[in-house]
């Protein structure tokens, strides 16, 4: 997991050198809450069959259902929102997938992006590049998507595609299955974004 946190460290250098380009879109408004959401272990009701104009979590474009009917999997899954967060001024949400009394730094994650000024096939190579094995290009998938092993545990999916003005990316992190697993997953991911 040591490498995913790579990874991540890598893609926020990224999105910080991104955001010293000219800003063109609105800062959000601020919130009218002193308080902060908290995570939902509810799973999403709403998954977007299109894509949607405002992304305010990373849960509703992967259910718990779908991922485990992809991945084979027939563990009890939940899809849990963690606390949105931001690098520099990308927003970024999370999802963690989590059975039982599983840990949640075990749990397979979605990560999702947004940036402004960066073309889609940015985001993707840098992640690539941190990946300490070869990638694996996805062609099709997105404007641009790979995936690669972290180590012999993790994998890594990385999509991104240019829409609504912006370029959207997802991050999947996902224990290790066969190729057509990571394929499939991509592709509905790509859809969604």
């Amino acid at each position: 997991m040591d490498r995913s946190w790579g990874i991540l460290a890598a893609f926020s250098l990224l999105l910080a050198v991104s955001a010293c380009g000219p800003d063109e879109s609105p800062a959000p408004p601020a919130s009218s809450s002193s308080s902060k959401p908290s995570p939902s272990s509810t799973p999403p009701t709403f998954t977007p069959t299109v894509s949607p104009a405002k992304v305010t979590a990373a849960c509703p474009f992967l259910g718990a259902d779908e991922l485990n009917r992809i991945t084979g999997t027939t563990a009890d899954t939940v899809a849990q929102e963690e606390a949105p967060g931001t690098t520099e001024d990308a927003p970024q949400y999370t999802c963690a997938y989590l059975t039982g009394q599983q840990l949640s730094e075990t749990a397979p994650r979605l990560y999702f992006f947004a940036l402004d000024q960066v073309e889609p096939d940015i985001p993707v190579s840098s992640t690539a590049e941190n990946c300490p094995t070869s990638s694996t290009p996805l062609p099709g998938v997105g404007d641009a998507a790979m995936y690669c092993a972290l180590d012999n545990y993790w994998t890594t999916i990385a999509i991104a595609k240019r829409v609504h003005g912006e370029t959207r990316m997802v991050n999947l992190h996902l224990h290790e299955y066969p190729k057509d697993v990571y394929v499939r997953v991509a592709k509905l991911l790509a859809e969604r974004l």
